[in-house]
């Protein structure tokens, strides 16, 4: 849902946990609290639901020795973290070389619900919204992004096509060059265009949705707002918004063009 967050909470203080677990859920804007008692097991979470936030155990993650907090910014370089922790020195060490926010063991309800507030202020700020029928065209906070490299929109076209799928290096060569050979010269090519991509993403602030590993990237797509996901989820009640035309800029997309076609007719 568009303005909803995710968070994830990781601390080894199960009572404590619950508590702190219970107000966040509270918050108006939050849609979900993943709670973990071992950092090792956040990234394959992190990985596959996009992350707003993420309230972490300072003590915990010094004891397992672990770089989670770094981790979650590379892989979304705007997660806001929070630290917790019952020592007001080791929380303004960790706030000043890392974090964003500090609060002790023995929070303030209200100071938390101040820093949610801030989350969200930062989230209705990257506001996406897609438009896939017809023309495409993708906003951030209701401006138009412009993208000076062709193929690095029409890359981030074909990652939403696959609705939050893999699109590997291989496909994207396929439909964004269909009459080049695959060799190091196309492959260049591709990798100009997802740096281009970053790059694009990066200046309108919502960097974190496109992800990359070798040979391969993909689009976080829970928090945007998009006519196709919304007709694919309930086009009994938008049947208006499609009208046979599909990303016509792009050859590639007659091939959903014949899926969309096919649902509709049933």
């Amino acid at each position: 849902m568009l303005g909803s967050m995710k968070g994830i909470l990781v601390c080894e203080g199960g009572a404590f946990r619950k508590v702190l677990g219970r107000v966040c859920i509270k918050i108006k804007g939050i849609e979900s609290v993943k709670e973990f008692d071992d950092p090792t097991l956040v990234l394959e979470y992190a990985r596959n639901n996009m992350i707003s936030f993420a309230v972490l155990d300072i003590e915990m993650l010094e004891m397992k020795n672990s770089d989670l907090d770094i981790e979650l910014k590379r892989l979304y370089p705007n997660i806001v973290l929070i630290y917790i922790n019952s020592s007001t020195y080791d929380l303004l060490e960790a706030m000043r070389f890392r974090g964003d926010y500090g609060i002790m063991v023995s929070f303030d309800r209200f100071e938390f619900l101040k820093m949610a507030r801030r989350v969200r202020c930062q989230e209705k700020r990257e506001k996406i919204r897609v438009v896939m029928f017809g023309r495409f065209q993708f906003f951030v906070s209701e401006q138009l992004v412009y993208f000076a490299n062709a193929k690095a929109k029409e890359l981030l076209a074909l990652c939403l096509d696959h609705r939050g799928g893999e699109v590997s290096m291989e496909e994207a060569v396929d439909k964004l060059w269909p009459h080049r050979a695959y060799d190091d010269k196309v492959k260049k090519l591709y990798r100009k265009a997802v740096t281009a991509l970053q790059a694009t993403l990066r200046e309108a602030g919502v960097e974190k949705i496109f992800i990359t590993r070798r040979g391969a990237c993909y689009v976080h797509v829970g928090n945007m707002e998009c006519d196709y996901y919304s007709f694919l989820e309930n086009r009994n009640q938008e049947k208006s918004l499609y009208a046979g035309s599909y990303l016509f800029d792009y050859e590639w997309g007659e091939e959903t063009v014949a899926f969309l076609d096919k649902i509709t007719a049933e």
